[in-house]
């Protein structure tokens, strides 16, 4: 869940692990956190980005709907590990929104 208030801020089910320095380097459906002056603001998929890696799309976490991002808004994205499927050993791989299986 992420909360918008300016004393609070989300806490991530999982750790987030790589801070991304060229956003054009992240892939549509790559799990993400955005943080600001080290609290997470948003949290959920790369829906697209520019070209040139200046802006983000999230499609975040917990139905919030879509945010966009800036580079230059002096946020620092985080690629989040992967979520295991429990019991099965198996790792998820997040689809973007509207992708068949097998595609």
């Amino acid at each position: 869940m992420t909360v918008y208030a300016s004393k609070t801020h989300a806490r991530s089910p999982f750790p987030a692990r790589e801070p991304v320095a060229n956003w054009a380097t992240l892939s549509p459906a790559e799990e993400v956190e955005i943080r600001r002056n080290g609290r997470t603001v948003a949290a959920g998929c790369v829906d697209m980005r520019a070209l040139d890696g200046s802006i983000i799309w999230l499609i975040q976490d917990g139905g919030r709907g879509r945010a966009l991002f800036l580079q230059g808004d002096g946020v620092t994205v985080f690629r989040r590990a992967r979520r295991n499927i429990a019991g099965t050993g198996h790792t998820r791989i997040p689809r973007k929104a509207g992708q068949a299986h097998g595609r």
